[in-house]
């Protein structure tokens, strides 16, 4: 027994450890990249679903500075500069004059008593805030939602109130206004035809227009504003929005 662990001694210090090559230290090193770059990627991913998920306004707006990257020649100097000014909506930024709200509209939030009638279910396509217009191309202020929906759907009051104009402009399309109690006033633009008349009563739920793409859109859906005390705000705060649908 004794002699043949001598031989394995000798035989084993005959053959030194070998030296790893130029060629496996490179394979192992671009392996160590690769993983590197794979952890990096889910995170930013996880990140993404994250922001969706808890804030679908935020998420869009995101996805709208990335969009305007891309689609503007911009040097890194500006990309990094774009991406540190970059904040929520709610509070502002290093640049406020970009993402401040816009004159006559507020990111605060606001409490309304009565519950609101969802006045069409769909795709939240375009949140309340800043965008990059889907027609124009301009980084500009977005002071309502739009809800995609089919052309000629039922479109329904949000609240008890009164009609307080009908009428159709070149952007806004055939459009109606309500306008409630507590300074609370809602408008539903784009719609292929109004139902409700002028001067009307109108219960919550009640069947006011129907969906549509006239004036300045790109297809079928409800722009929907709310607006109080004369400022426009995000009906994000009352609608029921989950997985960025009503």
């Amino acid at each position: 027994m004794s002699e043949e662990n001598e031989i394995l001694q000798v035989t084993n210090a005959d053959f030194p450890r070998r030296r790893r090559t130029n060629d496996e230290k490179k394979k192992d090193f671009f392996t160590h990249i690769i993983t590197v770059q794979i952890l990096v990627v889910a995170l930013l991913i996880g990140g993404l679903f994250a922001v969706k998920k808890v804030s679908p306004a935020n998420f869009e707006l995101l996805k709208d500075s990335y969009n305007l990257i891309m689609e503007k020649d911009m040097s890194v100097r500006e990309v990094f500069a774009m991406i540190k000014n970059f904040s929520y909506p709610a509070q502002g930024g290093d640049d406020i004059s970009v993402f401040a709200p816009q004159s006559g509209t507020t990111f605060s939030p606001y409490y309304v008593s009565s519950e609101i009638c969802v006045p069409v279910s769909g795709r939240i396509s375009s949140p309340f805030g800043y965008r990059v217009h889907p027609i124009t191309g301009a980084f500009s202020f977005h002071s309502g939602i739009d809800i995609a929906a089919a052309s000629g759907e039922k479109i329904k009051a949000a609240y008890y109130g009164t009609v307080s104009r009908v009428a159709y402009d070149d952007l806004s399309g055939n459009y109606i206004e309500l306008t409630h109690d507590g300074g609370l006033v809602t408008r539903y633009l784009h719609c292929s035809e109004i139902i409700a008349e002028e001067g009307m009563v109108v219960r919550s739920g009640e069947t006011i227009a129907l969906v549509g793409s006239t004036g300045n859109s790109t297809g079928p859906h409800l722009h929907f504003m709310i607006e109080i005390n004369g400022k426009r705000v995000d009906p994000f705060y009352v609608l029921p929005i989950n997985d960025n649908k009503v």
